[in-house]
């Protein structure tokens, strides 16, 4: 697990001295700006954004809501919180997106207002049914909080809005925060309203993350990490478990109550900074692409067909994802299955998305690691492929 972000930016986060309140609106001014002709809203998080949005387009209980078959358990939650239908609609694993035409006729036979496309693993795939589905009445929301690398993506431009998110293990990460994109500025000057009707989380609050994820990110060098992973296993925990709700942005037993506030202004001026250092990705894309056409064909490429990809995850999929995960881990290699939180929303009616969660591996990222390294991991894959033709 890597935390994006700087340790020079997490100590100022820790223990910089105050931020000025002209400081705060300039950065504000950055980060709302720049979205491409759109209004952007600044939230605690993405699911902040969601839940404000939810509450102004206020639909009666038992309405629709079209939902991508893959997405944090967070978002399906908040939707039934406001007590929607969740119609979900499978995925096509290799755009990471619904097949063009399967919005649409979720929204024809379910009547929906509000449709939700969710963006994974830092791949975008356009939004085929996006425009059709605004001429029928449909609010269609971008969940886009993993795609998020530089501003050189805005947000699909069929979409009503786009979420963006910087939390903790996302790419550009400001330990919290996100924005919503809007195309109409009435809407977003009303879940701006709401937004600002929420307390303020204190500077102290930002200040403690600050220090766990200077924590959790001296833990995740390679010397550490190893022992770490090692202590965490003779205790008889999953360090899968244990390292990803470390790495949660939000937890306890009250989504609503956790995501219901304001970011504090040093988190603004850090969510400024992230968004305006973000370098071009393509060095990270280059990477991956290099690393994965080297993949033996025992694995499949995840979203190998989206129309571009920020590569948040390096995800892939085979038919026996935990004895690849022990095989890769015995190799030294830190590979996972739960980096993430997100789910299949009734799998039984999205079966393809819940094939591919059952199968998935996340890879350490090629970007972070050195050429020899690299040579390595590719080299245990094809070991481990060639061991599984033979069993």
């Amino acid at each position: 697990m890597k935390f994006d972000i700087g340790w020079a930016s997490l100590l100022w986060a820790a223990a910089g001295l105050p931020v000025s309140r002209a400081r705060v609106t300039r950065a504000r001014m950055f980060v709302e700006s720049g979205w491409g002709g759109r209004r952007g809203v600044i939230g605690l998080s993405a699911r902040t954004l969601f839940d404000a949005l939810l509450a102004e387009l206020a639909l009666p209980a038992g309405a629709k809501i079209i939902m991508s078959g893959v997405n944090i358990q967070n978002m399906f939650d908040l939707a039934r919180l406001y007590g929607l239908e969740i119609i979900p609609v499978d995925i096509n694993p290799a755009t990471l997106a619904p097949m063009p035409g399967a919005l649409l006729d979720a929204q024809a036979k379910s009547g929906a207002r509000i449709c939700v496309v969710a963006q994974l693993y830092g791949s975008v795939s356009p939004l085929h049914d996006a425009s059709a589905l605004r001429e029928r009445g449909v609010f269609v929301l971008e969940d886009a909080a993993q795609a998020f690398a530089d501003r050189s993506y805005t947000g699909d431009a069929n979409a009503d809005a786009t979420l963006f998110s910087f939390g903790p293990i996302k790419r550009r990460t400001a330990m919290g925060g996100g924005v919503g994109v809007f195309r109409d500025r009435v809407i977003a000057a009303r879940v701006e309203a709401r937004l600002a009707s929420h307390e303020m989380r204190s500077e102290s609050w930002l200040r403690r993350r600050a220090f766990k994820y200077l924590l959790l990110k001296a833990l995740t060098l390679p010397p550490i990490y190893g022992a770490l992973l090692q202590l965490v296993r003779i205790s008889g925990n999953d360090p899968e478990k244990v390292i990803g709700e470390a790495a949660r942005g939000f937890s306890g037993p009250s989504l609503a109550v956790s995501i219901r506030a304001q970011p504090p202004g040093r988190l603004v001026v850090l969510m400024a900074h992230q968004i305006n250092t973000a370098e071009d990705a393509s060095s990270r894309q280059s990477a991956c692409l290099e690393f994965l056409s080297q993949l033996p064909p025992e694995f499949t490429r995840v979203g190998e067909h989206a129309e571009r990809h920020a590569y948040w995850l390096l995800a892939i999929c085979c038919r026996k994802p935990e004895e690849a995960l022990d095989f890769l881990r015995s190799h030294g290699f830190d590979a996972t299955r739960g980096t993430t939180s997100l789910r299949a929303e009734t799998p039984g009616r999205t079966p393809v998305a819940a094939r591919m969660l059952e199968s998935v591996v996340y890879l350490p990222h090629p970007a972070g690691l050195s050429a020899g390294a690299r040579r390595r991991l590719i080299s245990a894959l094809c070991d481990y492929a060639g061991r599984s033709e033979l069993a």
